[in-house]
């Protein structure tokens, strides 16, 4: 099949999205296709298969039509996949130019608070609509200010011409996300599950004892706040933390960690590329999942399960569609720090327990073996390509 991605990035260290992205043009390229990938911030590519830039996405709208049509024109792919694609031209138009997928990573093309949760995380199912302006403000749902709240409103409504885009297909990671769309109104004959995958492990070490991992984008909705609020209260305990990435939040956290006396026992690593993140996950003893939004999916979660690592995260979103509670990990109820360390102190004091859920993890990660996850993509785009 000759297949094109469209993303904003090349490379694979920006996050579990890109990653995936990269790691799809080489699964794809590996089983024998033709990949390329279509990217717009201008940097290095590190992906296996042809690269083709486009313009940002502040162009206007003719500019972009043309720089497609003549992309299409060269490379002629049989179905696109759409990533971070921002520009209004690809929220319905293109599908029109050949048959074109949406894979939808997170909330935010059908809520304009971004994640569907309230000022004190509890889930939302209100679709999107005029009402959400003025819950916006009074649930605390996004930002403080009107007009803030009114561009992202626009925002998202301007997505919502993807429900008339019959010939659209969209693909999701998980369940929940399928009911979100439901819920705004998408036919559901339109959406694709995809859950993600993991590739094995390149890196083998024995795990050092009392290692926590997390790897994460450091903003507000991923909860690594509330995980080092949670290790402030477990100073009698032995372990120690690794974040693994970056974000707006890093001066707040590392100001966090020496509020709470904690600098000799947490280290900012930065973001990582794919291979050093590896290393640490093989070197934990227990990777924490500590996000309070709803969960879309949760990659770092399947990736440290294919590694035989118990996770602990919040329970809510997806993260249920793969962590079974008690036999791969913990799936904490409660998304407050005293829940948290609760669950950590427990599993980090019972050594049974990690060793059973490492090994129910790794055998519950077949279930996102990447020949998996080809198959079912390659039939969403027979789908998409058949019209269905």
């Amino acid at each position: 099949m000759r297949i094109l991605l469209v993303n904003h990035t090349a490379r694979p260290h920006t996050g579990g999205l890109n990653r995936m992205v990269v790691e799809t043009c080489a699964l794809l390229h590996a089983a024998g296709h033709d990949v390329a990938l279509a990217y717009d911030d201008g940097g290095p590519a590190a992906v296996p298969c042809p690269v083709f830039s486009l313009p940002p996405a502040t162009v206007p709208h003719p500019e972009m039509r043309s720089a497609v049509g003549r992309l299409l024109k060269e490379f002629r792919p049989e179905v696109l996949q759409l990533h971070t694609a921002d520009h209004p031209f690809f929220r319905a138009e293109i599908a029109a130019l050949a048959p074109t997928c949406r894979f939808i990573h997170d909330q935010s093309l059908f809520c304009s608070g971004g994640d569907r949760m309230t000022r004190s995380f509890a889930p939302c199912q209100r679709p999107h609509g005029l009402a959400c302006l003025a819950w916006h403000y009074a649930q605390g749902c996004s930002g403080k200010h009107p007009l803030g709240n009114l561009s992202r409103w626009r925002r998202v409504q301007g997505w919502c011409e993807m429900k008339t885009a019959t010939a659209l297909r969209l693909q999701v990671a998980s369940e929940f996300m399928r009911r979100g769309l439901l819920e705004n109104d998408y036919a559901a004959g339109r959406i694709d599950v995809l859950p993600l995958f993991a590739v094995p492990p390149t890196v083998a070490s024995a795990p050092e004892p009392g290692l926590l991992l997390v790897a994460s984008r450091l903003v507000k909705g991923k909860g690594v706040q509330v995980l080092i609020e949670s290790l402030g209260t477990m100073r009698d305990s032995a372990w120690r933390l690794v974040v693994a990435g970056t974000g707006p939040q890093l001066g707040g956290l590392r100001a966090a960690v020496t509020r709470l006396g904690l600098t000799e026992r947490v280290e900012f690593v930065g973001e990582l590329l794919p291979r050093d993140l590896d290393a640490w996950y093989a070197r934990a003893c227990v990777v924490v999942s500590p996000v309070v939004r709803p969960e879309p999916f949760g990659l770092v979660g399947i990736e440290a399960m294919a590694r035989g690592k118990p996770v602990v995260a919040f329970a809510g979103g997806a993260t249920e569609e793969w962590l079974v509670d008690g036999e791969t990990g913990l799936a904490v109820r409660e998304p407050t720090a005293a829940a948290l360390g609760a669950a950590l102190r427990r599993i980090l004091g019972d050594a049974p327990l990690r060793e059973r859920c490492g090994r129910n993890a790794l055998v519950r990660s077949q279930a996102f073996a990447p020949e998996r996850f080809v198959e079912s993509l390659l039939a969403s785009f027979r789908r998409c390509v058949a019209g269905g």
